[in-house]
């Protein structure tokens, strides 16, 4: 297994799906509401979500209504089951402003879409059909130009109509065709509105909502549904009623043709028969036209709405397994790069993870997603359901995100795995930070910087013994075999455990570890045989290891000891008798031996001489004469003191020192 760059030990997000099939049963989300927030880091640079419903879910379920429509409930019954304690009234069919989003542009282009001309409101002038009129702002008024005719120019609208529609070119070159008249009004840009018939209106919203293949009963519901919809948002101080889109209810006028002029949609028979059979009937509340709200599915649970009659309760019909024959949003799974969410934070901070903090406690995972933490690289941020729901285009906020901790314990094989069974349910770490379970065969860890991994035997046994990710910090890998080897590893945050059976389990972070790859981690040095300590006059610190010994203080950095050296510097006092290395040892350019500076002098080696210490006086003596290049050669033997004075044997000679007259004498 190739072993994580050093580089990339502490930074790097790791985690790792593998592949994309998520083993998800009924345990596997808490239902309920959650007793704790729900830590959920991205694993492999993504999230990964279940969810119920598509919308709002406010009001009815066009799945719900469908269901129930096709287990042989009415479109009253279903009505009443959505918007309960209204009641059945009528109104009269009247003229509905509908603000035309698409064509909101600088410009408008109209056609007649037979062969019977357009009228223009102020003029004699026709648009025939072949011709195109553009209508564009023009100072404080409009202007407008047909082909091969004059210009024209009026107020503050105009308005255009013919015996059979009009048509409007959208910026794809596409074309729709729409009932009533078409009036554009002049702004900063142009608000094109179609006035038209509250009931021909409707022709072109209920397949635009539901589609023309459902069960009668069901498209009879969405009539009156959005016959409701619709007079209960009139505006008379505004210029448009409603609009055209989601954040109304969708219209789609009274047919469509590609830029070709072929047709590509238009009104069914079968929603244009529901419309009819309801003709003017709506639902009521005090006498006022209810606010009959609507969305695709609400996966299960009704979301309480803004009236007394939009409530939350269960609904059964629209819950994962229950609906009718092509429902894909009751159930649905969806997974979202991360970086999808880098939008919610602080400008230049990327996401990655979320908290989920409270949901509204009704249904699976314990409801809708009510408030949350996005966590990024430069703070966090707290957001709601909705906004994570915007963020990641996901079809509603009644939804769970796959625990990292599971995506990588499914990756493990599950029960039948390297972790064996759960022997706790998944818990969030004190700090809040991440995310843990406990196995039989180990733990898994994750936190929105590290991602998901495991850690077991001796290694999870010693990190915990240094305070699990209070520690060394959350994993950052999973256990690993060192190439070639009998031993495992596993890096964290703060740090790495190596452990085999010659060894056991030893902690080596910081610039000791940081040295000891440079080594070539265990090939160099071997595997650490204890864990970094302090050095017993608190100066520094040191790791033993099968090959040698790593020191390191503030001053000198971390360099390793070995050998007869390392047997040598204990002998003398460790640090507090040569201080601390100030580099590693190295090879003697005349390849006879080797060496290691001290703060307080050297220790020199070879084969020949063994390994002896020089210092001070003596050691600068020995320089200045070309060290073991020199006539001296290399020391031979130890210090030795008489009286006030030290000497030493070299290959060639002996120094002397006289502490009294400071002098260096050779002999």
């Amino acid at each position: 297994m190739t072993r994580t760059p050093l580089s990339r030990l502490v930074t790097g997000l790791t985690g790792v799906i593998a592949g994309t099939a998520l083993a998800l049963t009924a345990g596997t989300l808490t239902a309920g509401p959650a007793a704790a927030d729900e830590v959920r880091p991205a694993s492999g640079g993504s999230f990964t979500f279940v969810g119920h419903g598509f919308g709002h879910g406010i009001g009815m379920s066009q799945w719900g209504a469908q269901s129930r429509a096709v287990a042989g409930q009415g479109y009253r019954t279903i009505l009443d089951f959505y918007y309960p304690g209204t009641d059945v009234a009528s109104r009269e069919n009247r003229t509905l402003r509908v603000g035309l989003t698409s064509f909101a542009n600088a410009a408008v282009a109209v056609y007649a879409p037979t062969g019977q001309p357009l009228s223009i409101s102020g003029t004699a002038q026709k648009v025939a059909p072949g011709q195109r009129l553009v209508v564009a702002p023009s100072g404080s008024g409009l202007s407008g130009t047909v082909d091969g005719g004059g210009n024209q120019t009026w107020g503050g609208s105009v308005t255009i109509s013919g015996p059979d529609g009009v048509m409007l070119q959208k910026g794809d070159g596409s074309f729709v065709r729409y009932d009533g008249v078409i009036r554009i009004v002049t702004g900063p840009t142009l608000t094109v509105v179609n006035d038209v018939p509250l009931e021909t209106y409707l022709r072109g919203v209920v397949p635009a909502e539901s589609p023309s293949s459902w069960n009668a009963e069901a498209l009879k519901a969405q009539a009156v549904a959005a016959r409701s919809y619709a007079l209960s948002v009139l505006n008379a101080q505004a210029q448009t009623d409603i609009c055209d889109t989601t954040a109304c209810q969708v219209y789609r006028g009274a047919e469509s043709r590609d830029r070709n002029g072929a047709q590509t949609w238009t009104t069914p028979s079968s929603t244009n028969s529901a419309i009819a059979a309801t003709a003017g009937e709506i639902r009521a509340s005090s006498g006022q036209v209810a606010f009959t709200q609507f969305s695709s599915s609400n996966g299960g649970w009704t979301v309480a709405g803004s009236k007394p009659y939009l409530v939350a309760k269960e609904d059964p019909f629209s819950a994962p397994g229950r609906t009718a024959p092509g429902d894909t949003v009751a159930a649905w799974t969806n997974t979202v790069s991360a970086a999808a969410f880098n939008a919610g934070c602080a400008p230049g901070g990327a996401a990655t993870g979320i908290v989920v903090k409270a949901r509204d406690g009704r249904g699976d995972y314990g409801g809708r997603v009510t408030g949350a933490t996005l966590v990024c690289t430069n703070g966090s941020v707290a957001v709601t359901g909705t906004k994570l729901r915007q963020l990641g285009a996901l079809r509603s906020d009644y939804f769970a995100i796959v625990s990292a901790v599971q995506l990588q314990y499914d990756a493990l094989g599950g029960a039948g795995g390297t972790m064996g069974g759960a022997t706790t349910g998944e818990l969030t770490t004190p700090s809040g930070q991440g995310a843990y379970q406990h196995y039989a065969g180990g733990s898994i860890y994750a936190s929105a910087a590290t991602g998901a991994h495991e850690v077991r035997g001796a290694i999870r046994s010693k990190w915990a013994a240094m305070g699990w990710e209070t520690g060394l910090g959350f994993p950052t890998t999973g256990d690993n075999r060192v190439p070639g080897g009998n031993a495992y590893y596993t890096h964290f945050q703060g740090g790495s455990i190596y452990w085999s059976a010659a060894t056991g389990a030893q902690a080596v972070r910081g610039d000791i570890l940081r040295r000891w790859a440079s080594l070539g981690w265990e090939t160099g040095l071997g595997l650490p045989v204890s864990s970094d300590a302090p050095t017993p006059n608190g100066a520094g610190w040191f790791t033993r290891f099968q090959g040698g010994s790593i020191y390191w203080s503030p001053t000198t950095g971390a360099h390793e000891v070995r050998g007869a050296i390392l047997q040598k510097y204990g002998q003398l006092g460790w640090e507090n008798g040569l201080g601390f290395p100030t580099s590693g040892d190295a090879a003697l350019p005349n390849g006879r031996g080797w060496f290691t500076p001290f703060q307080g002098g050297s220790i020199y080696y070879s084969a020949a001489t063994g390994a002896h210490a020089v210092r001070g006086a003596l050691l600068t003596t020995w320089a200045a004469q070309g060290w073991e290049n020199g006539s001296l050669g290399m020391p031979t033997a130890d210090e030795q003191w008489n009286g006030s004075r030290v000497s030493q044997t070299f290959q060639g000679g002996t120094l002397t020192y006289d502490s009294t007259t400071r002098t260096v004498a050779r002999s």
